[in-house]
């Protein structure tokens, strides 16, 4: 027995890691369990409404038709989808929005610890070491308050990816192996959350900088490029889309301090008490844990003994953690950097990357410093580690919830300060549209007509197709409003030939008509050729990269 499990170490870890990955999510189980606190509704309500628009609208579905009072509101132009459809696919065979919100999150969790110990093992080359340093990033506090308090199901799903992207570095600097983690880490990543990318991106820069002798080696700079072109090619589906928005018009989202501000970035900091004490006032845990602080101090004695081949990377990874740690804080300049670097709203989420280097550190520390490290040692040290999470079970939001299809989602009321369940703080409106949210939350559902005259017969709207017969009279034109609020993509036709639109002083969709004129109007989200492009530039790209990749493999 004992050599069959050695045989098959790696399976029997890997089973052992979703054992832990269930044991943690035990808690979700609990019917009471507030899923919607803080972002949780928004992406379950997101994954409802994207479900619902692909089987009313079918292809396309950045617009979701039912949201802002049925005017429309997109996340998916702006917000990767990967978490989205994951909740989506799982939801096909559970048929409950919150049953396969749970499913996911646990999917989310088992598979970060896996990545970890792949990455772990490839740099210990140590069984009993991957899997410790697993357990410890599956179980990091901050790994968790994004599970059970933020219900942040995008940066919770970021977790997955961060150890590819640097299984991926690492073997594009150190291995002659496959580096093409890098480029499945990154497409990851940018397809699950924005600011999760951008974090990752700056230490993956440090990382890369402190590397920097390497890249004049051609298999190095080669290997970056490779990679750099499919990860920008695969995900041109999402980031062109995007882009295009900007061009077309202004949007809220993309407004200097609409997100945030230098100052409001820097006060959101930490105090240092909070990397130690959490307080049950309702607050997330932002603690380390003693467990990890011990792990940490044992740096001391473990720097002078790590294995020469690894120290490199152990003091990279450490110094690394530290700063991430410090970015975290108040006592980071956050208030004298760009707006561009302050996009991340809440200093504390470079927690995320703390517990990716610190769960490294830690490990490697007490592999290095154990005598004899085996995997009795292992399992005291994960006990502690989900033994210290219940702590915390005290803490977690609860509430009666109702399923998402018996909610009212994505309508404004026009109160000048809301929240909408499925449109957030309504940041992913044009900015005219935001400016008057009590136009959307009063005006009808059909067309008006803003300049001129004209008869609407025949209207008839179903999602994101409209159709009506529009007759105008004598004035040298007239100027409709269209019940769709202005994203790229729609198309508007005047008897089968494309007419041209713009947006209304509202922030809806209008377009013009000519005098005494009769004719069939049709309204569909077509998509723009853009984004018909970039999906297949995407779509080509990932068959070549699947392709390349099971060569290299």
């Amino acid at each position: 027995m004992k050599e069959k499990i050695l045989k098959n170490r790696n399976l029997v870890d890997t089973i052992i890691l979703v054992l832990v990955g269930f044991l943690l999510c035990i808690p979700l189980l609990s019917s009471n369990i507030n899923i919607y606190a803080d972002d949780g509704i928004q992406h379950i309500a997101r994954a409802f409404g994207t479900l619902k628009s692909i089987i009313e609208d079918g292809l396309y579905p950045n617009v979701i038709s039912s949201f802002s009072n049925n005017f429309g509101y997109s996340w998916n132009l702006f917000y990767g989808p990967l978490s989205t459809y994951g909740i989506i696919i799982v939801n096909f065979i559970f048929k409950n929005f919150i049953v396969s919100y749970k499913i996911f999150a646990f999917i989310c969790l088992a598979l970060s610890g896996i990545f970890m110990y792949k990455f772990a093992f490839k740099l210990t080359n140590s069984n009993n070491a991957s899997v410790l340093i697993s357990i410890l990033y599956m179980t990091f506090p901050y790994h968790l308050t994004d599970l059970y308090f933020r219900n942040a199901v995008g940066e919770f799903a970021s977790f997955i990816f961060i150890p590819l992207v640097f299984l991926g570095l690492y073997n594009l600097f150190y291995t002659e192996d496959n580096n093409y983690y890098l480029g499945m880490g990154a497409i990851g990543l940018i397809l699950t959350h924005n600011i999760s990318s951008l974090i990752v991106a700056i230490f993956s820069l440090f990382y890369i900088v402190f590397n920097l002798e390497k890249i004049k080696e051609s298999r190095v700079k080669k290997g970056l490029i490779i990679n750099i072109v499919f990860i920008l090619l695969i995900t041109s589906f999402f980031w062109i889309p995007m882009l295009e928005t900007k061009i077309h018009t202004d949007y809220r989202v993309y407004e200097t301090e609409s997100m945030s501000t230098p100052e409001s970035t820097a006060n959101s900091g930490l105090k240092i008490n909070q990397l130690f004490v959490t307080q049950n006032n309702g607050s997330y845990i932002f603690e380390l844990g003693p467990h990890i602080i011990i792990m940490l101090a044992l740096s001391i004695m473990g720097v002078r003994h790590i294995k020469s081949e690894i120290k490199e990377n152990y003091i990279m990874f450490l110094i690394s953690g530290l700063i991430s740690l410090w970015m975290s804080t108040k006592y980071f300049p956050w208030k004298y950097l760009p707006y561009e670097v302050c996009i991340i709203q809440f200093p504390w989420r470079m927690l995320m990357l703390s517990g990716f280097f610190f769960s490294l550190v830690c490990g490697i520390n007490i592999y290095t410093i154990v005598k004899k490290f085996n995997y009795k040692d292992v399992v005291v040290i994960s006990l502690i580690a989900v033994g210290y999470t219940a702590i915390f079970l005290q803490f977690i939001p609860k509430d009666n919830i109702t399923n998402i299809d018996k909610l009212v989602l994505g309508d404004f009321s026009g109160r000048e300060v809301e929240v909408v369940a499925g449109a957030g703080k309504g940041e992913y409106l044009p900015s005219k549209a935001y400016a008057d949210r009590f136009y959307i939350a009063t005006r009808e559902d059909k067309i008006f007509i803003l300049e001129g005259n004209a008869e609407i017969e025949n209207e008839f709207k179903f999602g994101k197709s409209l159709t009506a017969k529009i007759k105008t009279f004598e004035d040298d034109y007239t100027v409709f409003e269209l019940p769709y609020i202005y994203y790229p993509g729609y198309e508007v036709r005047i008897d089968g030939m494309i007419a041209e639109t713009f947006e209304t002083e509202k922030g809806f969709l209008g377009f013009v008509m000519g005098k005494e004129d009769t004719a069939e109007v049709t309204v569909k989200y077509t998509g723009t050729k853009s984004m018909k492009i970039s999906m297949f530039i995407s779509f080509i790209s990932a068959i070549v990269f699947s392709i390349y990749v099971w060569k290299k493999h």
